[in-house]
């Protein structure tokens, strides 16, 4: 019997109907053979919008994604909208929907330029990086052949791919490279003008700033910029990032660290890809977005329907978490001594522990981990994966594109908060700090690492974090909101126990966390309960972000006066200062082109709301500071006010506690926590080399008439104070002199690991050292300082003077600390 006679007889068109089409599927695997309920769910409202062009859908981690992705691709395809294109972030993960596909009977390619996809009998799975680079199939400026069209296209785990594009759509040279050097020669005079320090730190390759290159600087030097980079050979071969950023090179930001530059446009311009941009329809699947904005910007999503995502009728289909913050229950723990218990754990559990950078994998060496790398990972958690018991894996930055169900993970431990790298990443992250410390980019990762270890809502682990800071920051309400409804309420059921097991022992939190692992009947009825009747929450979209990619593309088209003017705009309705100031330094950098003088005017205004931005070229008014008042009065105010509850002020605290730490490669950071400790305790604090361009790294009045000039250097590694660090304190110091009354006293101060000078080196007069010891008894002070203010509400001033006083952070207290240098000829 022909049956293929009789199906053509029938004239029967293939189903769109995505539950039909489901049904359909003849060749599914065994266990395929009905659609869960969450993905009936989805893959209904999708059928109700099909004809959008944007689709974002949210679904939890382990919700079955990349199931309802293919069967939307395959009816699109039904229905004669093709090719069809399905984008994950690796090619890890290429392997996993290609694997998946066979088990549903959908027909894929690895391979765009196939005949089966081009003639819409096979949808084509691609990597982020292969859709979106500078040498795309999918352009038009591809030079020896037609590009390659997309009808649909859904990108899958939208919010890993995100990090692809950007990364793709930007310039990383590293130091070794010569148009490192070139760039550097040609920008020095601009540079100096905006941070001598800092090129120093360049030229010398020391400490861990980074300085950016005016704007103006740029558009007076593009020919010769574009003649260098022309010349650039990336040390990667697939490195198509200048080519990705050649037509937007005139609007990009440059930022020098001693290590590297980047080059990064404002927005991806991801109007390279044409294919993307004139594809019939696009269908974002994602996990959570901290922020959906990020789809508005980077993808050029529309707005209107990034507004309305499609989610599921509940926000509790997700796997069993227990999220265990050991030093939030008890302060004394340790950080080594949760890594020895759970080292313990992993003899018999398999479990996964994401530190935020290669350095910090050395804090687990004691305990012989597997170390995951890019060359192994495949390989290690394909192993993890097969029922093997692997025991203690490490892996560095590797919040997503991990999938491990089941055996495979039952422990994950987020071993501190994930950083910014690059210095374009941390200059974005210092230029958007809130009070909380903490950027969308932060809560993102930390949502996608807590979800490597629970691929489907039968799956169950336990979840570790390790450090204060970021075991506060997941119970702070101003960053709580921003994870998904089911981690909010697994981290407010972690809160619940955190309450009943307040300054027990680890052993105890230990024996907590086995009745999770040995499946205790309670705690499973419990953790369900928690994730019961949940809603999902509406999506997130700032207005700001959604100017920020229409006046990008209006300069891009070279309407840069309609794209400063929409900014311009969109900072007088900002209410937060910082991204206020930024959207109008954004705004200059394009008024530059057409009105140098309207350009410096507005950064004039920038500078006034967001010491990050650019200095004018007219420079700063300098403002004096001021003593600023009784010390517990400022204290208690800023106590009650501004941090509102006990747990943000804790938050606040471990914020800037976290990053006054000894790093060669975060030193902006340490000066920045230096200025708002000084704010913290009620004394006047200014950050002048950063205002200014000149004078010390921080300034304090500590007392009336009473001030510490401060050098930080923090990034030094050397056993002696260098006669050239002893140098710029003292030209710190002339500076004060020069612009404060001879009545008032300045006491040099320099933070230093060491206190001796070097017998080249001599410092000013009366200079004094916070050296490592003290720089740490400072901190455990300041945190008890927080834990009494926190206690009591901070209302009662001769109560926050008593815990001044107490912790030696009043006046007398402080100077107390600063010890005398020894060595040199001082």
């Amino acid at each position: 019997m022909d049956f293929d006679k009789l199906l053509r007889d029938a004239d029967d068109l293939p189903p769109t109907n995505p539950r039909e089409l489901y049904e359909q599927l003849p060749f599914k695997a065994k266990d395929y053979g009905y659609i869960r309920d969450v993905q009936t769910q989805i893959l209904t409202k999708w059928d109700e919008k099909r004809e959008q062009r944007d689709i974002v859908i949210k679904v939890n981690t382990g919700g079955g994604k990349t199931i309802d992705g293919l069967v939307i691709l395959q009816s699109y395809l039904n229905e004669g909208i093709q090719p069809a294109l399905y984008v994950a972030p690796n090619k890890f993960l290429v392997e996993q929907v290609v694997q998946e596909a066979g088990n549903l009977g959908i027909s894929v390619v690895t391979d765009p330029e196939s005949s089966a996809y081009l003639a819409g009998e096979a949808i084509a799975v691609v990597n982020g990086a292969k859709l979106f680079n500078g040498h795309t199939v999918f352009s038009d400026n591809r030079p020896s052949s037609p590009r390659v069209p997309i009808g649909a296209v859904v990108i899958d785990d939208a919010h890993a791919v995100l990090a692809t594009l950007k990364d793709q759509f930007s310039v990383t040279i590293e130091r070794s490279n010569p148009t490192f050097t070139e760039l550097l020669a040609l920008f020095e005079e601009d540079l100096k003008n905006q941070a001598p320090d800092v090129l120093l730190d360049i030229q010398e390759k020391t400490g861990g700033g980074f300085a950016r290159v005016p704007f103006w600087a740029l558009s007076n030097k593009l020919d010769q910029t574009r003649t260098i980079l022309r010349q650039y050979k990336p040390d990667n071969d697939f490195d198509y990032g200048a080519d990705a950023i050649r037509d937007s090179l005139a609007l990009c930001r440059i930022v020098f660290t001693p290590l590297a530059l980047t080059i990064v446009p404002p927005v991806p311009p991801v109007g390279r890809v044409h294919s993307f941009t004139d594809a019939q329809r696009r269908v974002f699947l994602t996990a959570t977005l901290a922020n959906d904005s990020a789809l508005i910007t980077d993808f050029d999503a529309d707005p209107a329907l990034v507004s309305e995502p499609i989610q599921p009728l509940t926000a509790g289909d997700i796997g069993e978490r227990m999220i265990l913050a050991p030093q939030e229950i008890n302060s004394s723990i340790t950080e080594d001594h949760i890594r020895a218990e759970i080292a313990k754990l992993s003899e018999k559990y398999n479990t996964l522990v994401i530190v935020p950078s290669d350095k910090a994998i050395a804090t687990w060496s004691a305990y012989s981990p597997t170390i995951a790398t890019k060359d192994n990972l495949t390989k290690i958690v394909a192993s993890m994966r097969s029922k093997k018991h692997v025991g203690l894996v490490i892996a560095a930055n590797k919040y997503d594109g991990i999938d491990l169900p089941d055996d495979a993970c039952r422990i994950l431990v987020i071993d501190g908060l994930p950083q910014a790298f690059s210095g374009d990443e941390r200059l974005e992250s210092l230029m958007q700090r809130s009070v909380g410390g903490v950027d969308d980019r932060q809560v993102q990762r930390l949502e996608q690492g807590m979800g490597r270890a629970v691929r489907s809502n039968e799956d169950h682990c336990v979840v570790f974090l390790i450090g204060r800071r970021l075991a506060q920051l997941t119970v702070d309400p101003r960053t709580l909101e921003r994870f998904s409804p089911a981690t909010q309420a697994q981290l407010k059921a972690s809160r619940m126990m955190a309450k009943d097991l307040d300054n027990q022992p680890l052993n105890k939190i230990m024996e907590t966390a086995r009745q999770s692992l040995t499946r205790d009947s309670s705690w499973v009825k419990f953790a369900k309960s928690q994730l019961r009747s949940l809603v999902p929450s509406s999506a997130r979209v700032d207005a700001s972000a959604i100017e920020m990619r229409r006046a990008f593309d209006s300069a891009y088209a070279g309407d840069l006066e309609g794209g400063s003017t929409r900014l311009v705009a969109a900072a007088e309705a900002c209410a937060d200062p910082r991204k206020a100031g930024q959207l109008l330094e954004q705004a200059a950098a394009y008024a530059e082109r057409y009105n140098p003088t309207q350009a410096q005017n507005l950064l004039a205004e920038a500078r006034s709301k967001n010491l990050y931005v650019l200095q004018p070229i007219t420079g700063i008014t300098y403002r004096p500071l001021a003593f600023a008042g009784s010390q517990a009065a400022k204290v208690a105010q800023r106590a009650t006010s501004m941090f509102g509850t006990p747990q943000a002020l804790r938050v606040a605290v471990e914020g800037i506690l976290d990053r006054l730490r000894f790093d060669p490669t975060a030193t902006e950071e340490f000066e920045e926590a230096i200025l708002e400790l000084g704010l913290f305790l009620g004394i006047g604090s200014q950050r002048p080399e950063r205002e200014l361009g000149q004078g010390p790294d921080n300034l304090w009045a500590v007392e009336p008439s009473q001030f510490w000039v401060i050098e930080v250097k923090s990034g030094a590694v050397s056993e002696f104070i260098s006669k050239r660090d002893s140098g710029q304190l003292g030209e710190a110091t002339q500076w004060f002199r020069r612009k404060y009354p001879a009545d008032q006293a300045a006491t040099p101060v320099m933070i230093h690991r060491e206190r001796k000078l070097h017998n080249t080196a001599s410092g000013p007069t009366g200079m004094r050292v916070i050296n490592v010891l003290r720089l740490d008894e400072l901190k455990a002070d300041v945190r008890a300082l927080a834990e009494g203010l926190a206690t009591s509400g901070g209302s009662d001033l001769s109560d926050v003077a008593r815990l001044l006083h107490g912790h030696k952070l009043d006046a007398a207290g402080l100077v107390e600390r600063l010890v005398v240098t020894t060595g040199g000829t001082v």
